[in-house]
């Protein structure tokens, strides 16, 4: 049983009919969306996401556009949805080390010193020290991004893979390193 929140409540409507999409992830959180058309002809979206205990983790609505249909304002809904739960979990790490990182160093001069002869635990401590020189890099990068006020789709999306790729590599050399 589904607790709602405020947002459903200012939402609901029962003059306006509604066509409904509910999906049931893996992990039990059910996700909701209701689209309709106001007196007005705006389509309207309404985005639940609940728990598997069900209590709300979000409830979102938005006017959408004049005679747009509902296939679409559900479609949108749904990855509305999508995107409120992948913010809300945790962190989990890959199950296997993602190798298809490129190197940090781009500067040729500086790649080929750095390949003349050394030892793998030099080797390891310089892609040790590259790996947190470019996670600083991303994090400082994604915390500017989110002090901003209004960000754009795609630059998020560039910034948070950057910083997921800094995460790996990190995560993947220390663990070369620490062997």
């Amino acid at each position: 049983m589904r607790r709602r929140g405020a947002q459903f409540w200012l939402w609901t409507n029962t003059r306006l009919p509604l066509h409904t999409h509910e999906e049931v992830l893996n992990d039990g959180v059910h996700i909701e969306v209701q689209a309709r058309v106001n007196h007005g002809g705006i389509t309207q979206v309404f985005v639940g996401v609940y728990g598997s205990n069900g209590w709300a983790i979000g409830e979102e609505f938005y006017d959408r556009r004049v005679g747009e249909h509902h296939c679409t304002a559900l479609k949108w809904g749904t990855q509305r949805a999508r995107e409120i739960v992948a913010g809300t979990q945790g962190f989990v790490a890959p199950h296997r080390v993602q190798l298809t990182l490129s190197t940090v160093i781009t500067d040729e001069s500086v790649l080929a010193l750095r390949r003349m002869e050394m030892t793998e635990r030099e080797h390891l401590k310089l892609r040790s020290e590259d790996a947190w020189t470019e996670y600083c890099a991303a994090k400082t990068a994604m915390l500017a991004l989110m002090r901003l006020t209004k960000v754009d789709p795609g630059m998020w999306a560039d910034h948070k893979e950057r910083l997921r790729q800094a995460i790996d590599r990190r995560a993947c050399v220390q663990r070369a390193y620490l062997d």
